[in-house]
């Protein structure tokens, strides 16, 4: 049952991050279809036959933030080794400037946008390659993270 909800999964090594007080740390990906997948992902995490590895991996773990994001545009599981998260100007629609900023970028994989406000991450990331450029227009903000893949099923 639970290999039908996980459509895959990815770990990476980021950058200096805002929300990691500027130190580096992990960030791991899973792909779902669909947000009702996430309960049995969660449970099956925690069940008593796995619970002693999840102890053990929480122990290590000084913060831990998440968000849920959802494919907008271009590969729909990236493995880029760049991010760039963006924050829009509030009161403008989104749609006709990212399509913009996608459509005049270099190193472009995929795009991703947060769904409500569940953590510290911008509205929007960009995932690329090495080479990822944005160019984006006035009252946009941006932050670059560097990613390096760790494992990815």
């Amino acid at each position: 049952m639970l290999s039908t909800r996980l459509v895959s999964c990815a770990t990476y090594e980021i950058s200096e991050v805002p929300w990691l007080n500027r130190r580096q740390g992990y960030e791991d990906w899973y792909f779902v279809r669909s947000c009702a997948d996430l309960d049995a992902l969660n449970e099956a995490a925690v069940k008593p036959s796995r619970w002693d590895v999840h102890a053990g991996i929480a122990t290590k773990m000084e913060i831990g933030v998440g968000g849920l994001y959802q494919y907008l545009h271009g590969d729909e599981q990236p493995s880029g080794d760049r991010a760039i998260w963006l924050t829009r100007p509030r009161g403008i629609r989104y749609q006709p400037v990212l399509e913009e900023i996608i459509a005049c970028s270099t190193g472009f994989l995929s795009c991703w946008r947060r769904q409500m406000v569940l953590g510290p991450g911008d509205e929007f990331v960009i995932i690329g390659t090495s080479s990822l450029a944005l160019t984006v227009p006035t009252g946009w903000r941006t932050r670059t993270v560097e990613r390096a893949a760790l494992a990815q099923l």
